[in-house]
């Protein structure tokens, strides 16, 4: 039984690529050579994930956007030696958070883009060795198709060594009968077909989909995506997959504007 509405879905995602060890849990790959300067959990915290730049707010500092969820998180800081190349670092991690299965970029910044470096290391990361030139920094926030947020800031010290967060935010409640497989735009509908072409067989497929109102309602607009997705189907898949209309009733943890399609595995 799908228990979607106000439960999040969560599990550790493992991923491969060049150059890389993997990390003691089971996320992101790590830059070679880089050293684990702390590690810190999070449990039953409210946690807020930063989708635009930050910038002054009476006399504090904050992003201009955040988002913030209920659950746990995995805070981890790397430090990479003074020799290695910034390029190379943003290079790999812009590769990893690409390779990210079902990864939906929600923020990406460099430079001074980001806004002030000493405010994303002292007032919201609150970690000062993350302080360096606000040129050469960069944050990517992702959620990965098991409903994981991925936070990757990076910058080089002063000092000369390159220092990169990585916070994996797992929101709270997991349902272990769904095989979530995807979580897409629910307005890229060629991605979408791609996805589908990918898959081997449709069945027991099921795509809840989340939207807001406009000058329509939440459930209307819901309504209008499922009837766009469908004109794409040839008529064995519209036969098959099963669509859900939650409108604005997953919006907490999962978004709007969203198709997220499972496995249903009883």
């Amino acid at each position: 039984m799908f228990r979607i509405v106000g439960a999040a879905l969560s599990s550790l995602l493992v991923l491969s690529a060049s150059q890389s060890l993997m990390a003691v849990d089971d996320g992101l790959p790590v830059y070679r050579g880089a050293e684990i300067v702390k590690s810190t959990p999070l449990e039953n915290s409210y946690i807020e994930i930063p989708l635009a730049k930050i910038y002054r707010s009476g006399r504090g500092w904050e992003p201009e956007k955040v988002e913030t969820v209920e659950g746990s998180a995995i805070q981890t800081l790397y430090k990479i030696g003074r020799n290695v190349p910034m390029s190379a670092v943003e290079r790999f991690y812009a590769q990893a958070i690409e390779d990210i299965e079902g990864g939906d970029l929600l923020y990406y910044c460099e430079s001074r883009a980001c806004g002030s470096s000493n405010a994303w290391a002292n007032n919201f990361f609150r970690d000062y060795l993350l302080y360096g030139p606000d040129a050469s920094q960069s944050l990517w926030v992702v959620k990965d198709s098991r409903m994981h947020y991925w936070v990757v800031y990076l910058n080089r010290r002063g000092a000369g060594d390159v220092m990169v967060r990585v916070d994996e935010i797992i929101p709270q409640g997991s349902d272990v009968d769904i095989d979530v497989l995807a979580q897409l735009s629910a307005t890229d509908v060629p991605r979408i077909r791609r996805f589908l072409n990918t898959l081997d067989s449709y069945e027991g497929l099921v795509a809840f989909v989340t939207s807001a109102a406009d000058e329509r309602s939440a459930i209307d607009v819901g309504d209008a995506y499922i009837e766009e997705i469908r004109l794409g189907l040839n008529p064995d898949e519209r036969t098959l997959i099963r669509f859900i209309n939650l409108a604005n009733m997953g919006n907490t943890n999962y978004g709007a504007h969203r198709v997220i399609f499972v496995r249903n595995s009883n």
